[in-house]
């Protein structure tokens, strides 16, 4: 059964106390949300879709999570939903607030957006930026963007450097929730220029390009 107690609000500063002591900032809003503006450092996995289940493969259960959401409503059905796949470490929400963010002086973000129709041009025939597919295995095996790599969201880790990412990336899924995520998880241990395609392998079908099924494994 959900937790009824209420959940704690945490002020931008208290936010910022948290993330120095190790606690991992879960941001909860939709994709462009997210993209748009958010702390440095940290995670997204959207409400939206199965988010206990991403958070339950992708966070240990002795972490203690921070949320971030839009409003107190959607905290307290991330935080039900959480310790439901038993993840009960959650110490509080705090409000995306831009203005709050930066009077504490915390490290504000963004990643830049792109749209298949706007980087058709970038991946023929030398691309530009190092396509990046975040699905499954089984997924990539049914077809992928041209040149891509594979590397599947739950391969990521905050240990891990697996692939070079010192020329422009571009990361997709189906259609931006996963490849939102991924970067996010990159971001945090890798610098360099991580885009994300938000209309991913949907909006690469919905214009009638073709997808390459050969095999080509991740490089490091």
């Amino acid at each position: 059964m959900p937790d009824s107690r209420p959940l704690l609000h945490r002020t931008a500063a208290q936010v910022s106390v948290e993330q120095r002591n190790g606690s991992l900032i879960l941001d909860t809003r939709a994709a462009e949300q997210f993209a748009s503006l958010h702390i440095r450092g940290s995670i997204h996995i959207s409400l939206m879709g199965h988010f206990a289940s991403w958070a339950a493969m992708m966070i240990a259960p002795t972490r203690k999570i921070l949320l971030i959401a839009e409003n107190m409503q959607r905290a307290q059905e991330a935080y039900n939903r959480l310790i439901r796949v038993g993840l009960t470490e959650v110490i509080g929400y705090s409000l995306a607030n831009e203005a709050e963010w930066r009077e504490e002086r915390l490290e504000v973000a963004s990643i830049s957006i792109k749209r298949c129709d706007e980087i058709v041009r970038a991946l023929r025939p030398d691309p530009s930026m190092q396509p990046i597919d975040v699905r499954s295995r089984a997924e990539w095996l049914r077809g992928h963007l041209p040149g891509a790599i594979s590397l599947p969201l739950l391969d990521l880790g905050p240990s891990r450097r697996p692939i070079n990412l010192s020329k422009p990336s571009l990361v997709y899924c189906n259609e931006g929730s996963r490849a939102t995520t991924a970067a996010s998880i990159l971001l945090q241990e890798n610098g360099g220029a991580i885009d994300i395609l938000i209309d991913g392998i949907e909006g690469w079908s919905a214009l009638g390009l073709p997808l390459e099924t050969q095999d080509k494994p991740s490089s490091s």
